[in-house]
């Protein structure tokens, strides 16, 4: 059966994919021959592709098909055909957190009062995600920053998530992260409440943070820490206090590293995390706590072999292998075959990380 090429936005229900819909890091979100339903195209939108190959044939529902059976027709293809289990809990789960910390920052917002049970439990959440995913977390993150929520929201669940990810790569305990994870997640709780006229002082949402939290009791004191340090720098050159080196919470050093990762990674509306493992690495050394650093760095180097990027050139490819002294200039072969070393290749970086969908698009 022929395909052709289709925008998300142009699907209609009744349409069937026509080639597996890969993730960034090459893992199958819907297999060949999915049936395409309102549910699928959600799916498709917060996977943030934007297209599909469909089958030619076939391409709408007939009218007897009600939207129940249609949503039935879904889950037994993707049982049968193609929706990873692993890829569908997680995604499920992303979303429901980030639905809910939207909610709850809302409240904050509207009445300067933190539910504490309920952040406890969404924090709780993630830290389960964490475990019941496993090491194949991190693919997961590089791609799921979609426009879910607002861009404090966002931020907020996937530094919480990423410090909870740190936590266990430095063997805490789980009583630990699960405190740590709660601070990921109230970290920029300042930027909720801070006046206006305030917006330009960056350093004012951690104070307006601390005020926010410090009559809370019911709040784990580490969490008033790590609000009030995470900008603070291991040198003393960071902010609100200019506190240095073992005077700095240990969660707001991990947080410091998880929180300058996602912002500096999804700067644009696309994922490069490239450059960002490089600056950590050589320009804050003296500003980030290297135990935490060198750890962190490691482990998202080694989620990247394999992920699909694109090049500033215009060629697409896949990165093959890390030059351990330039993290942002990895090996890379082209979808043509060419192997290009970007660290003796001038003029050519990579752009950002891409799905194989949009691979197999632009070759």
């Amino acid at each position: 059966m022929s395909t052709r090429m289709i925008a998300v936005k142009e699907l209609v229900p009744g349409m069937a994919i026509g080639e597996p819909v890969l993730s960034a890091n090459g893992k199958v979100l819907l297999g060949k021959d999915v049936v395409i339903t309102p549910r699928t195209i959600s799916l498709l939108t917060m996977w943030n592709v934007s297209h599909v190959f469909v089958n030619s044939e076939n391409d709408t529902l007939p009218d007897t098909v009600t939207p129940e059976e249609a949503e039935e027709t879904e889950e037994t293809a993707s049982a049968e055909n193609g929706l990873t289990d692993e890829f569908t809990d997680f995604f499920k789960e992303y979303d429901s957190l980030v639905t809910t910390a939207v909610q709850t920052f809302n409240f904050i917002r509207n009445t300067n009062q933190i539910p504490v049970q309920k952040l406890k439990e969404t924090s709780f959440s993630i830290y389960s995600t964490v475990l019941s995913t496993g090491p194949a977390i991190m693919d997961y993150l590089l791609v799921s920053d979609y426009n879910l929520a607002d861009k404090v929201t966002r931020h907020s669940v996937m530094v919480a998530f990423i410090s909870s990810i740190i936590g266990r790569k430095l063997k805490l305990s789980d009583e630990k992260i699960n405190i740590l994870c709660l601070a990921g997640l109230l970290h920029d709780i300042g930027k909720l409440v801070i006046p206006k006229e305030a917006d330009a002082e960056a350093r004012n949402h951690v104070i307006h943070g601390a005020k926010l939290l410090q009559h809370v009791s019911v709040l784990p004191q580490e969490v008033l820490l790590t609000v009030l340090q995470h900008h603070e720098r291991m040198d003393g050159s960071g902010f609100p206090l200019g506190t240095a080196s073992d005077k700095i919470h240990p969660f707001a050093r991990i947080i410091a590293v998880a929180d300058l990762f996602h912002q500096q990674a999804y700067a644009g509306e696309e994922a490069n995390p490239f450059p960002v493992l490089e600056y950590m690495s050589k320009d804050l050394v003296d500003k980030l706590d290297q135990s935490v650093c060198q750890p962190f760095i490691r482990y998202v180097r080694d989620c990247l072999v394999n992920s699909p990027v694109l090049l500033s050139d215009g060629q697409s490819g896949q990165v093959i292998f890390f030059n351990s002294n330039r993290l942002d200039k990895p090996i890379v072969k082209t979808h043509s075959g060419t192997i290009i070393d970007l660290a003796t290749t001038k003029n050519i970086v990579i752009e950002r990380l891409i799905n194989q969908e949009y691979l197999a698009n632009v070759n």
